[in-house]
């Protein structure tokens, strides 16, 4: 296996330190000196890596996206039972992960959506898109639970996801209001419940 180049290394380092204090205490609230003494990196190394602390935001976007790709597919991919116990189970992991530190943990998209999503053109451009990858991959997904027969198939799957978005979105921003994981939980429960199949014979 071919090790990663040290400035590759280098440069994951600032990206996960970023998530980190982006999550922690905001985009604004984090200077650049803050990133670069947390990963112990000089100001020219960064440099290298990123334009602007605005640019270096956007990376950390994209990031912090790949990372919840990742852990999705990996709890997908061990998890049993239809579509519709696998999502459920899935989302059970996620506020699992979230009860660590409710405040400042959790989707870092959610976090920055509020806080920059109108602040420039490449912050709208890039959490707009990121929000339609997030709902088309679960549109698949909830496709393929109505096809299966473990999602009510009476709306269209694009429309399901679109309201989970939301209504997750949500959970997620009481989370670190309340700093309490309940709002995710009864969100969970809501949602199962709510995208069962219709008719009790669908179910498996």
């Amino acid at each position: 296996m071919t090790r990663p180049k040290r400035n590759e290394h280098n440069k994951e380092r600032i990206l996960q330190t970023g998530m980190e204090l982006f999550n922690r205490k905001g985009y604004h609230g984090t200077g650049l000196k803050e990133i670069l003494d947390a990963c112990q990196v000089p100001k020219g190394s960064f440099y290298n890596y990123f334009a602007s602390k605005e640019q270096f935001a956007v990376a950390v976007l994209e990031y912090s996206h790949q990372l919840d790709d990742e852990k999705w597919e990996s709890w997908n991919a061990h998890s049993t039972g239809d579509i519709r116990t696998q999502f459920r189970a899935s989302l059970n992991l996620f506020i699992e992960e979230y009860k660590e530190d409710p405040i400042t943990t959790g989707s870092l998209l959610t976090n920055l959506m509020g806080e920059i999503g109108n602040a420039s053109d490449s912050f709208r451009q890039i959490i707009d898109s990121s929000c339609s990858r997030v709902i088309d991959c679960i549109e698949i997904h909830f496709q393929n639970a109505q096809q299966e027969g473990s999602f009510r198939d009476d709306l269209p799957a694009r429309a399901l996801a679109q309201l989970f978005w939301d209504c997750w979105q949500g959970a997620l921003l009481r989370t670190k209001v309340e700093a309490s994981t309940q709002p995710l939980s009864d969100a969970a429960d809501m949602l199962y419940t709510l995208f069962a199949p219709l008719n009790p014979e669908q179910q498996g």
